[in-house]
């Protein structure tokens, strides 16, 4: 069974009431609240399902992902990002300036998109794609890569064989 409080494994849980809530919970976890059936003030019980739900959410964001696994998708910004949103800007007839504004950005970002010496981060890449009704971000297939026979894991050779 698994410790309602930090997750872990245990044979054997107790219950406690902790902040109004009854848990399940191990030993360790148990000295933050009252036992249950020592007759402690009644309040409102946890959902076990919940909790057992949010700890398994937990576990899995948690655990590192490997990129060179699988034929995993992403999106990733296009090569060509400056060329769209210069074409989508002068389509609308706007000017740099009123680009700017209306994204309530600064004209020397707007110049630096275009001239593609920024490199955005997604908050301003959503901006962009909002405003001018464009996208700039294509799905792009991560090929996975194996390692060479009789190796355990993949080196930096193995990668590098590859491209």
């Amino acid at each position: 069974m698994m410790c309602e409080m930090c997750g872990k494994e245990m044979a054997s849980l107790m219950q406690v009431r902790i902040e109004g809530s009854v848990l399940n919970v191990c030993k360790s976890c148990a000295r933050f609240g009252d036992n249950v059936k020592a007759g402690g003030k009644q309040g409102a019980v946890a959902e076990p399902s919940v909790i057992q739900a949010r700890l398994q959410n937990r576990e899995r964001r948690m655990k590192t992902k490997d990129v060179y696994e699988g034929g995993e998708e992403s999106f990733e910004l296009a090569e060509d990002f400056p060329r769209r949103i210069k074409e989508a800007r002068e389509r609308l007839g706007w000017k740099q300036e009123e680009l700017a504004a209306k994204m309530n950005e600064r004209v020397s970002i707007v110049q630096k998109l275009e001239g593609g010496s920024m490199h955005p981060d997604d908050t301003l890449v959503r901006k962009v794609e909002r405003t001018l009704d464009i996208k700039l971000k294509e799905k792009v297939t991560i090929a996975p890569v194996e390692a060479a026979p009789g190796k355990k894991g993949l080196t930096l050779e193995d990668f590098i064989k590859k491209k």
